[in-house]
């Protein structure tokens, strides 16, 4: 874990954060949920590496695309065809995976020797690289769903 992706995954747990605490007057407690939520933030930032910030902007924007379109579908409204930025934002999502996947696998077994292999931090390594592309999967089959015509 580089001193880099520690800083940026605590920015990014900042801001994601910033809503959470303007709200921590409203109810008791509310500051403890604040905190694990900034903190599950860089924690994912840090396991999955520089990765899951791209994943995060394309999960944001084909979720709120999918749940328009199901608003959409429920209020019995004719659907527009699905917006341009889709396919190459489905393809981005697995490449992403994928690659973070590689990036992690490079960074479990760089400059280690089967001598010096324990599995301890490889399972780690590996864990986190193979959760990078499951997120990666993950949006692209909601992409898939969105950019799917009604039947």
């Amino acid at each position: 874990m580089s001193l880099r992706a520690s800083a940026v995954g605590v920015a990014l747990a900042g801001l994601l954060g910033l809503p959470v605490l303007l709200l921590a007057g409203a109810a008791p407690g509310f500051e403890a949920l604040a905190l694990q939520v900034a903190g599950g933030f860089a924690a994912a930032v840090d396991a999955v590496g520089w990765v899951f910030i791209p994943q995060f902007a394309l999960a944001a924007a084909i979720l709120s695309l999918a749940l328009q379109r199901l608003v959409t579908r429920a209020a019995g409204a004719v659907l527009e065809p699905p917006p341009a930025w889709l396919d190459p934002a489905v393809e981005s999502a697995l490449l992403l995976g994928l690659l973070g996947t590689i990036s992690g696998m490079v960074r479990g077994f760089v400059g280690v020797s089967p001598e010096e292999l324990e599995p301890g931090p490889l399972v780690y390594a590996l864990g986190a690289a193979l959760r990078s592309s499951f997120v990666g999967f993950a949006i692209a089959l909601v992409g898939v769903w969105v950019r799917a015509r009604p039947a």
